[in-house]
């Protein structure tokens, strides 16, 4: 072989090698990718910040025992607390913690949404 061959063999071996490589490397999904359980609370007067955490606490000792994911944390606003949590099954995520947000006894108005993906994806609405 003649060095232009070899060279021409090398960028072409170079190239199918990291075609290769990143289409057979298992991915793992971004938080922005895996599927999502979001729960918005309206608070009510008897809500404050020590039930909140609790409650967080208690959903991400159940996501942890059913290996559904992770909770990701809270974002209190205009008389809300939203929490979220992901993981490769919103489905999951829900049956693993929608007993402990039940207990909670949330006000009237609050809600859960499973989103199947990334933001803007297939989700579903359902009232507490």
């Amino acid at each position: 072989m003649n060095t232009r061959n070899v060279l021409l063999f090398a960028i072409i071996s170079l190239v199918l090698f990291a075609a290769l490589s990143k289409w057979m490397k298992p991915t793992q999904a971004s938080a922005s990718e895996e599927q999502a359980l979001i729960v918005t609370l309206v608070l009510s007067h008897s809500d404050d910040s020590e039930s909140i955490y609790a409650l967080e606490d208690k959903l991400t000792a159940a996501i942890k025992k059913a290996s559904a994911g992770e909770f990701d944390g809270d974002e209190f606003g205009k008389g809300t607390c939203t929490l979220y949590m992901y993981g490769p099954d919103a489905e999951r995520l829900y049956r693993a913690t929608i007993q402990i947000v039940r207990e909670y006894r949330p006000a009237k108005g609050s809600y859960v949404i499973k989103r199947f993906g990334k933001p803007g994806a297939k989700q579903e609405r359902i009232e507490l």
